[in-house]
């Protein structure tokens, strides 16, 4: 993907980039496809982000029952 603005936006608006997530190494499968960008770049890294689950999914493994944490399974498994 090219990091010139004018590859996504022009100079009357922002709104309406397009981002093809399937040129990056983290290709948006099954229900990836219909999240919102902000739930996995809320902290506003966007290249560079850790592909591993639990880099999205922290609150997922520390709240799923059984308590995975407590019950030895691995987070980055």
């Amino acid at each position: 993907a090219s990091s010139a603005c004018a590859s996504c936006h022009n100079t009357t608006a922002f709104a309406g980039a397009v981002f093809d997530h399937n040129t990056t190494s983290f290709a948006l499968t099954g229900a990836h496809r219909g999240a919102a960008c902000v739930s996995c770049h809320a902290d506003g890294v966007y290249d560079g982000k850790p592909g591993t689950c639990i880099s999205c999914h922290q609150a997922d493994y520390n709240t799923a029952t059984p308590p995975h944490p407590a019950s030895g399974f691995s987070a980055t498994a």
